[in-house]
């Protein structure tokens, strides 16, 4: 699947849910923590919503992002290149590929890239489990009030309903993993 076909997709499921659950693209957008505009962007195929603005509308519908995307019934998989998400903001430069998620399945699979300097905006937490690999480089991984640190080979679990966060170290990207498991 492709990146044009996840738009429509993406935004079409989005829309339905929302509806099922009787809510105004308004009130979804507030409970998202989006802007209105960015919400029908999203439902409209205009726009991908990033990972973390993915998390805040599954979360507001009560539901895993993985419920989120287009319908895939196979029973196996191959995604080439995956999915590539879009920054969560202006000047953000953390490239986010989704490799593989869909309905009905409990496990989402991301490769991000971090440029030296270039950390998480804010604390992430979502609903599930998440195990972070490190492909390349080496991070901080704060998770609440305690810092790890982590290097190329090394893995993390953790409880993703926890504030976590990702400080890339040294001059070199980052480049890392991140399964989550509902």
């Amino acid at each position: 699947m492709i990146a044009e076909g996840w738009e429509l997709g993406i935004g079409a499921r989005i829309r339905s849910s929302r509806e099922e659950r009787g809510l105004t693209t308004r009130a979804l957008a507030s409970l998202a923590g989006l802007s209105q505009s960015l919400l029908s962007d999203i439902e409209n195929g205009r726009a991908l919503p990033s990972v973390a603005s993915l998390y805040a509308i599954a979360e507001a519908l009560g539901t895993g992002p993985a419920e989120l995307l287009p319908q895939d019934d196979d029973t196996a998989r191959l995604t080439e290149h995956g999915v590539p998400l879009p920054p969560e903001g202006l000047g953000e430069a953390v490239s986010t590929r989704m490799l593989y998620g869909a309905p009905g399945r409990r496990i989402e699979v991301y490769l991000s890239t971090y440029p030296p300097g270039q950390t998480d905006p804010e604390p992430f937490q979502h609903s599930g489990e998440d195990i972070i690999m490190v492909l390349e480089g080496r991070m901080t991984l704060t998770v609440g009030d305690r810092d790890e640190q982590l290097r190329a080979g090394d893995a993390a679990w953790l409880d993703s309903s926890a504030p976590h966060s990702i400080q890339p170290q040294g001059r070199a990207d980052l480049q890392i993993i991140v399964i989550t498991a509902r």
